[in-house]
């Protein structure tokens, strides 16, 4: 299975930040700089793990993950954001979160919750 990740984040710093950590860390990273440009990026291929921001323009990270839930069980979503106490973890796995991590990012972390994504999504195949 190819290690491929897409972030979804709508603060150019943050992108670029996760694209070179992540690539670092030996995985395929794509990136997208809101909810819209994702779904654009979904059609064309498929991502194992998806990594986005709770707090975006047009469209929110919770939106995004409900509307991704409509037609996709199978990918990871992992919600990441500065502000998580503006949704309860209840809300997340309602909306249809499988994990969810705190900005500032911890490297180990984020390769921890990325590795049992991976996991998680050779499970539901």
């Amino acid at each position: 299975m190819e290690k491929k990740v897409l972030v979804v984040d709508d603060e150019d710093f943050h992108r670029e930040l996760m694209q070179k950590l992540l690539s670092k860390l030996g995985y395929e990273v794509a990136v997208a700089e809101s909810a819209e440009e994702a779904f654009a990026l979904l059609r064309e291929e498929k991502f194992p793990v998806i990594i986005t921001d709770l707090i975006m323009l047009e469209m929110d990270g919770v939106e995004f993950c409900q509307m991704l839930r409509e037609t996709d069980t199978k990918t990871v979503v992992i919600a990441l954001s500065g502000h998580t106490e503006l949704y309860n973890t209840d809300k997340l796995i309602e909306a249809g979160f499988d994990n969810h991590l705190t900005k500032p990012i911890n490297i180990e972390t984020i390769s921890q919750a990325i590795n049992a994504g991976f996991e998680q999504y050779q499970k539901r195949a």
